[in-house]
């Protein structure tokens, strides 16, 4: 069974959700439970974190990071 995802243009597949409640299940045991208002930040930072989990992060962050500071 396939489940189509309308806001990404590849389709997203039942098991690869599954695999990521999966693994942002297992992070949010080692935090004890997150607060209602922090639950988005802590689910955000696992998707980055999952789909980047074959790289390097720190590269990436800098990245991103730079990218914020304008060029003057």
């Amino acid at each position: 069974m396939r489940l189509l995802c309308s806001t990404y243009p590849m389709n997203c597949y039942i098991n690869g959700l599954e695999g990521f409640w999966s693994y942002a299940k297992e992070r949010l045991i080692k935090h004890h439970g997150v607060s209602p208002e922090r639950f988005p930040l802590y689910l955000k930072e696992m998707e980055f974190r999952y789909n980047h989990k074959s790289e390097k992060l720190f590269p990436i962050l800098v990245k991103y990071l730079c990218d914020l500071v304008p060029i003057l």
